[in-house]
Protein backbone atom coordinates (compact mmCIF):
# COMPACT_ATOMS: atom_id res chain seq x y z
CA UNK A 1 0.00 0.00 0.00
CA UNK A 2 1.55 3.44 -1.14
CA UNK A 3 1.98 5.71 2.04
CA UNK A 4 0.67 9.23 2.07
CA UNK A 5 2.70 12.22 2.12
CA UNK A 6 2.12 15.71 2.14
CA UNK A 7 2.36 18.86 -0.54
CA UNK A 8 2.60 21.93 1.08
CA UNK A 9 2.83 25.86 -0.26
CA UNK A 10 3.67 27.60 2.70
CA UNK A 11 3.32 31.42 3.06
CA UNK A 12 5.85 33.29 4.99
CA UNK A 13 4.08 36.78 4.68
CA UNK A 14 7.71 38.62 6.23
CA UNK A 15 9.98 36.95 3.36
CA UNK A 16 6.20 38.29 1.12
CA UNK A 17 7.08 35.20 -0.59
CA UNK A 18 5.90 30.83 -0.74
CA UNK A 19 7.82 27.55 -0.57
CA UNK A 20 6.40 24.40 -2.47
CA UNK A 21 7.84 21.06 -0.86
CA UNK A 22 6.81 17.93 0.04
CA UNK A 23 7.09 16.25 3.92
CA UNK A 24 6.35 13.09 5.57
CA UNK A 25 5.90 15.64 8.54
CA UNK A 26 4.85 18.88 8.07
CA UNK A 27 5.54 19.77 11.12
CA UNK A 28 9.09 18.83 11.81
CA UNK A 29 9.65 20.99 7.93
CA UNK A 30 7.82 24.35 9.16
CA UNK A 31 10.09 24.21 12.64
CA UNK A 32 13.09 23.78 10.14
CA UNK A 33 12.33 26.32 7.71
CA UNK A 34 11.18 29.24 9.93
CA UNK A 35 15.30 29.17 11.34
CA UNK A 36 15.62 30.64 8.10
CA UNK A 37 12.83 32.51 6.63
CA UNK A 38 10.79 33.38 9.84
CA UNK A 39 6.80 32.63 10.67
CA UNK A 40 4.85 30.49 8.84
CA UNK A 41 1.39 32.26 8.30
CA UNK A 42 -0.82 28.82 8.56
CA UNK A 43 -4.02 30.15 8.16
CA UNK A 44 -3.19 31.45 4.59
CA UNK A 45 -0.96 28.14 3.69
CA UNK A 46 -2.09 25.02 2.11
CA UNK A 47 -1.91 21.83 2.35
CA UNK A 48 -2.57 18.38 0.22
CA UNK A 49 -2.31 14.71 0.97
CA UNK A 50 -1.18 12.31 -1.46
CA UNK A 51 0.69 9.08 -2.12
CA UNK A 52 4.28 9.44 -2.20
CA UNK A 53 4.37 7.77 -5.47
CA UNK A 54 2.30 11.06 -6.82
CA UNK A 55 3.97 13.89 -4.58
CA UNK A 56 6.90 13.56 -5.83
CA UNK A 57 5.71 14.26 -9.52
CA UNK A 58 2.83 16.97 -8.48
CA UNK A 59 5.52 18.94 -6.88
CA UNK A 60 7.66 18.77 -9.69
CA UNK A 61 4.96 19.62 -11.97
CA UNK A 62 4.33 22.93 -10.09
CA UNK A 63 8.25 23.56 -9.83
CA UNK A 64 8.63 23.65 -14.41
CA UNK A 65 4.62 25.80 -14.26
CA UNK A 66 5.71 28.42 -11.96
CA UNK A 67 9.71 28.96 -12.68
CA UNK A 68 8.60 32.66 -13.65
CA UNK A 69 7.56 33.01 -9.95
CA UNK A 70 11.07 32.27 -8.23
CA UNK A 71 12.21 34.37 -5.99
CA UNK A 72 16.25 34.27 -7.00
CA UNK A 73 17.44 33.62 -3.78
CA UNK A 74 20.58 31.41 -3.89
CA UNK A 75 20.91 30.02 -0.50
CA UNK A 76 19.54 29.12 2.77
CA UNK A 77 16.84 26.41 3.61
CA UNK A 78 15.51 25.01 0.99
CA UNK A 79 16.13 28.13 -1.54
CA UNK A 80 15.20 26.25 -4.82
CA UNK A 81 11.49 25.77 -3.61
CA UNK A 82 11.04 29.72 -3.10
CA UNK A 83 8.40 31.33 -4.62
CA UNK A 84 6.90 34.78 -4.74
CA UNK A 85 3.62 35.42 -3.40
CA UNK A 86 2.03 36.24 -6.56
CA UNK A 87 2.87 32.44 -7.45
CA UNK A 88 0.02 31.25 -5.20
CA UNK A 89 -2.88 31.84 -7.14
CA UNK A 90 -1.50 29.92 -10.55
CA UNK A 91 -0.02 27.19 -8.23
CA UNK A 92 -3.76 26.36 -6.92
CA UNK A 93 -5.12 26.72 -10.31
CA UNK A 94 -2.43 23.84 -11.46
CA UNK A 95 -3.34 21.63 -8.58
CA UNK A 96 -7.29 21.94 -9.15
CA UNK A 97 -6.80 21.01 -12.46
CA UNK A 98 -5.23 17.75 -11.90
CA UNK A 99 -7.71 16.94 -9.26
CA UNK A 100 -10.85 17.97 -11.45
CA UNK A 101 -9.44 15.69 -14.27
CA UNK A 102 -8.54 12.72 -11.70
CA UNK A 103 -5.03 12.70 -12.11
CA UNK A 104 -4.92 12.82 -8.37
CA UNK A 105 -7.65 12.02 -5.94
CA UNK A 106 -7.27 14.44 -3.41
CA UNK A 107 -8.56 17.92 -1.46
CA UNK A 108 -6.54 21.06 -1.55
CA UNK A 109 -7.14 22.27 2.00
CA UNK A 110 -6.60 25.64 2.99
CA UNK A 111 -5.28 26.82 6.32
CA UNK A 112 -3.26 24.16 7.99
CA UNK A 113 -3.69 23.30 11.57
CA UNK A 114 -1.60 24.92 14.10
CA UNK A 115 0.97 22.84 15.93
CA UNK A 116 0.45 22.13 19.92
CA UNK A 117 2.97 24.98 21.72
CA UNK A 118 5.83 23.02 23.16
CA UNK A 119 6.93 23.90 26.71
CA UNK A 120 9.85 26.07 27.32
CA UNK A 121 13.46 24.33 28.13
CA UNK A 122 12.67 25.82 31.72
CA UNK A 123 8.85 24.65 31.84
CA UNK A 124 10.00 21.07 31.20
CA UNK A 125 12.77 20.83 33.54
CA UNK A 126 10.25 22.21 36.42
CA UNK A 127 7.97 19.53 34.91
CA UNK A 128 10.66 16.99 35.53
CA UNK A 129 11.30 18.15 38.86
CA UNK A 130 8.36 17.98 39.94
CA UNK A 131 7.30 14.72 38.27
CA UNK A 132 10.54 13.72 40.32
CA UNK A 133 9.17 14.66 43.00
CA UNK A 134 5.82 13.64 42.97
CA UNK A 135 7.21 9.95 42.38
CA UNK A 136 9.83 10.26 45.44
CA UNK A 137 6.60 11.40 47.68
CA UNK A 138 4.76 8.96 46.58
CA UNK A 139 7.60 6.24 47.58
CA UNK A 140 8.06 8.14 50.75
CA UNK A 141 4.51 7.50 51.41
CA UNK A 142 4.29 4.04 50.53
CA UNK A 143 7.28 3.49 52.84
CA UNK A 144 5.54 5.00 55.63
CA UNK A 145 2.69 3.01 55.29
CA UNK A 146 4.63 -0.09 55.20
CA UNK A 147 6.19 1.04 57.88
CA UNK A 148 2.96 0.58 60.12
CA UNK A 149 1.75 -1.99 58.90
CA UNK A 150 4.79 -3.66 60.49
CA UNK A 151 4.10 -2.28 63.84
CA UNK A 152 1.36 -3.30 63.50
CA UNK A 153 2.26 -6.82 63.20
CA UNK A 154 4.16 -6.37 66.05
CA UNK A 155 1.75 -5.20 67.56
CA UNK A 156 -0.99 -7.99 66.62
CA UNK A 157 1.67 -10.71 67.48
CA UNK A 158 1.82 -9.03 71.30
CA UNK A 159 -1.59 -9.50 71.42
CA UNK A 160 -2.01 -12.67 70.57
CA UNK A 161 1.24 -14.17 72.38
CA UNK A 162 0.88 -11.87 75.34
CA UNK A 163 0.87 -14.98 77.90
CA UNK A 164 3.59 -16.28 76.78
CA UNK A 165 5.92 -13.17 76.67
CA UNK A 166 6.94 -11.61 79.28
CA UNK A 167 6.83 -7.52 78.60
CA UNK A 168 5.40 -4.37 80.70
CA UNK A 169 5.22 -0.96 79.87
CA UNK A 170 4.34 2.61 80.89
CA UNK A 171 3.46 5.79 79.38
CA UNK A 172 5.77 8.98 80.97
CA UNK A 173 5.30 12.24 79.92
CA UNK A 174 4.12 11.21 76.47
CA UNK A 175 6.57 8.31 75.94
CA UNK A 176 5.96 4.68 75.76
CA UNK A 177 8.41 3.00 77.67
CA UNK A 178 8.00 -0.83 76.75
CA UNK A 179 10.18 -3.48 78.47
CA UNK A 180 10.66 -6.76 77.84
CA UNK A 181 12.23 -9.76 79.51
CA UNK A 182 14.32 -11.94 77.16
CA UNK A 183 17.73 -14.02 77.31
CA UNK A 184 18.16 -13.94 73.48
CA UNK A 185 17.54 -10.41 72.58
CA UNK A 186 19.92 -9.39 69.76
CA UNK A 187 21.46 -6.27 68.80
CA UNK A 188 20.16 -6.56 64.96
CA UNK A 189 16.28 -6.22 66.77
CA UNK A 190 17.28 -3.25 68.66
CA UNK A 191 18.28 -1.50 65.76
CA UNK A 192 14.95 -2.97 63.42
CA UNK A 193 12.83 -1.32 66.11
CA UNK A 194 14.61 2.02 65.87
CA UNK A 195 14.66 2.10 62.38
CA UNK A 196 10.75 1.03 62.35
CA UNK A 197 9.80 4.49 64.46
CA UNK A 198 11.86 6.57 61.88
CA UNK A 199 9.62 8.15 59.58
CA UNK A 200 11.44 9.94 56.59
CA UNK A 201 8.67 12.31 54.30
CA UNK A 202 9.74 14.91 51.69
CA UNK A 203 6.07 16.06 49.61
CA UNK A 204 5.28 19.46 48.23
CA UNK A 205 4.28 20.96 51.82
CA UNK A 206 6.89 18.74 54.29
CA UNK A 207 10.01 17.67 54.42
CA UNK A 208 11.94 15.94 57.35
CA UNK A 209 12.78 13.09 59.47
CA UNK A 210 11.83 12.37 62.83
CA UNK A 211 12.53 8.88 64.63
CA UNK A 212 9.81 8.85 67.79
CA UNK A 213 12.11 5.79 68.96
CA UNK A 214 14.40 7.80 71.32
CA UNK A 215 16.27 5.17 73.18
CA UNK A 216 17.60 1.83 73.57
CA UNK A 217 18.03 0.55 76.94
CA UNK A 218 19.19 -3.10 78.08
CA UNK A 219 19.99 -4.35 81.40
CA UNK A 220 20.57 -8.00 82.15
CA UNK A 221 17.64 -9.47 80.48
CA UNK A 222 15.52 -6.81 79.86
CA UNK A 223 15.67 -4.50 76.86
CA UNK A 224 13.68 -1.25 77.26
CA UNK A 225 12.53 0.81 74.37
CA UNK A 226 11.61 4.15 74.51
CA UNK A 227 8.95 5.49 72.21
CA UNK A 228 7.21 8.94 71.94
CA UNK A 229 3.40 8.92 71.34
CA UNK A 230 3.36 10.56 67.80
CA UNK A 231 -0.45 11.78 68.70
CA UNK A 232 1.36 14.45 70.83
CA UNK A 233 3.65 15.55 68.12
CA UNK A 234 1.81 18.59 66.71
CA UNK A 235 4.06 18.78 63.92
CA UNK A 236 3.95 15.48 62.87
CA UNK A 237 3.15 14.80 58.92
CA UNK A 238 -0.72 14.26 58.50
CA UNK A 239 -0.59 10.83 57.38
CA UNK A 240 1.79 9.62 60.40
CA UNK A 241 -0.15 11.30 62.21
CA UNK A 242 -3.36 9.54 60.87
CA UNK A 243 -1.75 6.13 61.30
CA UNK A 244 -0.09 6.58 64.60
CA UNK A 245 -3.54 7.32 65.78
CA UNK A 246 -4.65 3.66 63.92
CA UNK A 247 -1.87 2.21 65.77
CA UNK A 248 -2.55 3.64 69.03
CA UNK A 249 -6.11 2.23 69.07
CA UNK A 250 -3.78 -1.08 68.91
CA UNK A 251 -1.38 -0.61 71.96
CA UNK A 252 -4.40 0.49 74.26
CA UNK A 253 -6.00 -3.12 73.76
CA UNK A 254 -2.56 -4.55 75.01
CA UNK A 255 -2.61 -5.39 78.78
CA UNK A 256 -0.07 -2.74 80.42
CA UNK A 257 1.55 -5.88 82.19
CA UNK A 258 1.85 -9.98 80.89
CA UNK A 259 0.17 -12.14 83.64
CA UNK A 260 3.25 -14.23 83.41
CA UNK A 261 5.36 -11.44 85.81
CA UNK A 262 5.24 -11.94 89.41
CA UNK A 263 6.63 -8.59 89.64
CA UNK A 264 7.06 -5.64 87.46
CA UNK A 265 9.88 -4.63 85.02
CA UNK A 266 12.20 -1.98 86.51
CA UNK A 267 12.31 1.28 84.50
CA UNK A 268 15.68 1.66 82.84
CA UNK A 269 17.62 5.11 83.14
CA UNK A 270 18.04 6.40 80.03
CA UNK A 271 21.82 6.86 80.48
CA UNK A 272 21.69 2.75 80.16
CA UNK A 273 21.05 3.46 76.59
CA UNK A 274 23.56 1.28 74.20
CA UNK A 275 26.19 3.26 72.38
CA UNK A 276 26.58 0.69 69.63
CA UNK A 277 22.72 0.56 68.98
CA UNK A 278 23.24 4.24 68.54
CA UNK A 279 26.06 4.31 66.68
CA UNK A 280 27.96 1.61 65.16
CA UNK A 281 25.92 1.48 62.39
CA UNK A 282 28.55 -0.98 60.80
CA UNK A 283 26.36 -3.98 61.84
CA UNK A 284 23.00 -3.04 60.72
Amino acid sequence: MDNLSFLYLLIFPAKKMMKIGKANNIYNRIQSLTRTWGEVDFERSYQIIVPQSEVFKLEKMLHFLLTNYQTGIDAGDGYTELFTIEALEPAIKHIHYVIDHEVINAQLQKGIERPPLRASRCTEHSHRKMKKQSNLMINDLIEVTEQFSRINRLLLILLFKQHRLLYQYDIEENTVKFRIADNYAEQSDAHKIMRMFSFSIKDFRYTGTTNYCSGICRKDTITQYSVRLISADKNAHPLVAYLASQTENLLNRLPMRSSLLNKDLPILESSRILCDILYNNSEV
